[in-house]
């Protein structure tokens, strides 16, 4: 088994400059952007409400538009919660971190 940690850049789409780094195991790392950092571990720690399906989004279909939390489920159907420390929260925090903050993942 590899020890390899993976990391994934952050920038703020606001400046176009790399604001921090987001690793593997939930670890956020400020770049000089103090703030970034901060909102970045809080939002870490939160919650993710998404539809079922949307788990098997590849990177493939950026086209495609995501629904962070559509109207027309209000009643939970196929809804489903993922919590920190779930092996699917980061990939869902990163595909969304651009709905909900000025931040988003760049390669």
């Amino acid at each position: 088994m590899s020890d390899e940690t993976t990391s994934f850049n952050i920038y703020d789409m606001r400046t176009g400059r790399l604001a921090a780094r987001i690793y593997s195991d939930g670890t956020v790392q400020s770049e000089g952007d103090a703030e970034a950092g901060a909102t970045l571990t809080d939002l870490m720690q939160r919650e993710i409400v998404i539809r079922e399906e949307q788990l098997n989004f590849d990177s493939e279909d950026e086209d495609e538009e995501i629904d962070v939390f559509p109207e027309e489920t209000m009643c939970y159907i196929d809804l489903i919660t993922l919590r920190p420390g779930d092996p699917r929260h980061l990939k869902a925090f990163l595909l969304r971190l651009p709905y909900v903050t000025y931040y988003e993942v760049r390669p």
